[in-house]
């Protein structure tokens, strides 16, 4: 038995593969799992998207390595973004590090570790996860993440990702459709599919946008009381096929997380991004049309380079007119290695901050008055976390289908009598609203 800690930042794309290199792992003997200050054997799975992850990452590193320091058995394996971003810098700035692994490579690590011989891995041909590869879930036991597609063949002029992880890679839909079985037989009830670019899935296999191909494999091939829940889908890639599908398919749960990151033609065109805001903006409504309460997430990036006031009201009018369901936010982090980094003019930092928080409070007041009409409404809940206790008795925390894990609201559950359990689903009656909370009682 080999005493073993692993971390995983970032994503949850990147925590997926965090669980499958954990799986490979226990299956070689680092089968004993403790915090970092017990371990012989310590794995960081990083992120390198923006400065903050970097940051992070970095942290974290030197945290390792001080316990190296006070224990020199200990091995230190850094794995994934980071490594594969800064492969020249980094094995020189930190170097008690005994194992450097890129995203490329870290499948394979149990092959590298048994040869015994520190150093820096990269270069490994692009590849993703199969359902024959073995993984340990590190979510509650009834959600679980599923990566349908590796990569992105996007070029956004802001974004590092697809020179570090490559062009889009599609998993076949019988690796999938296999995968998500499995994880329904073994007590999940929320599957969540994601890639970089999910209505891009396929274009590399099939030649075609096929995640409408596999929503409907997946609902033929799972019990109805499942939710498959869709994660980062890029505007342009949505057909009439896909809002169909998601229309008409009663596991898939009306929720789009359609990342748009700004909605003046200047800004997206110097982005990459798609240039008729006109079109995307029809597209949502047609959404909300064929969708019966669909709710709709989307993220805006504030501070872009060249960003004039002008523009920010723009985005601010039209996120007051759209009133979106859930809505996120992030300053434009200058990257060096993409694009937008020699773009000019850069906007202040200070006035970055001032948009991200008009933004955020904008949508916070939209998100309290959505909420207010939820007051007496019964809702389905599923359940996440619990029973927990405060002053005023037991409850669950569990989530409506407008809201992802970890990234969305959550309805605190009050229950007189009865079992329950996480994962459970069941009716409640909300009888507090805020913003980003809701409360109510289990009928």
């Amino acid at each position: 038995m080999k005493r073993i800690a692993f971390i995983s930042l970032g994503c949850d794309k990147n925590l997926v593969d965090s669980e499958v290199v954990l799986g490979k792992l226990l299956l070689c003997g680092y089968n004993y799992i403790v915090p970092p200050e017990e371990a012989e054997w310590i794995f960081l799975n990083t992120c390198a998207f923006i400065r903050p992850s970097c940051d992070e990452t970095e942290a974290w590193i030197k945290k390792l390595v001080r316990l190296k320091r006070k224990d020199p058995r200990k091995k230190i394996a850094v794995l994934g973004c980071y490594v594969e971003r800064f492969r020249e810098k980094a094995p020189l700035r930190y170097r008690e590090v005994d194992y450097w692994v890129g995203v490329h490579d870290i499948f394979r690590l149990p092959d590298i570790l048994s040869q015994g011989q520190r150093g820096v891995f990269l270069g490994s041909p692009p590849s993703i996860y199969t359902h024959d590869d073995p993984r340990l879930l590190s979510t509650p036991p009834h959600y679980a993440y599923v990566k349908v597609a590796e990569g992105c063949s996007h070029r956004c002029s802001f974004c590092i990702i697809p020179s570090i992880r490559g062009p889009l890679r599609s998993r076949p839909i019988a690796s999938v459709i296999t995968e998500a079985r499995s994880l329904w037989e073994g007590g999940v009830r929320e599957i969540i599919l994601l890639a970089q670019d999910l209505t891009s899935y396929g274009l590399d296999l099939y030649r075609k946008r096929s995640l409408p191909d596999l929503l409907w494999a997946l609902a033929e091939s799972l019990p109805e009381k499942v939710w498959i829940r869709l994660l980062y889908l890029s505007p342009e890639g949505i057909t009439e096929e896909l809002i169909e599908a998601v229309a008409s398919i009663p596991h898939v749960v009306k929720y789009l997380d359609i990342p748009l990151q700004h909605v003046e033609p200047f800004i997206l065109q110097r982005m990459h991004r798609f240039h008729n805001f006109a079109e995307i903006r029809r597209t949502l409504e047609r959404i909300r049309e064929r969708i019966p309460g669909v709710a709709l997430r989307t993220t805006f990036i504030v501070g872009f380079p060249g960003e004039e006031e002008a523009y920010f009201q723009n985005l601010l009018k039209f996120v007051e007119e759209f009133q979106f369901e859930r809505m996120g936010a992030f300053k434009y982090s200058d990257e060096e290695g993409t694009l937008s980094f020699s773009f000019e003019p850069k906007v202040p930092e200070e006035i970055k901050e001032y948009r991200y928080r008009s933004l955020m409070d904008t949508q916070r007041n939209i998100m309290e008055k959505i909420h207010q009409s939820f007051l007496g409404k019964v809702c389905e809940v599923l359940l996440d976390e619990g029973p927990l206790r405060d002053a005023r008795g037991t409850f669950f925390l569990g989530r409506m289908y407008q809201d992802a894990p970890q990234v969305d609201c959550q309805v605190r559950v009050r229950f007189q009598k009865g079992n329950f359990k996480a994962g459970q689903w069941c009716c409640v009656r909300i009888t507090q609203v805020s913003a980003y909370e809701l409360e109510g009682e289990v009928l």
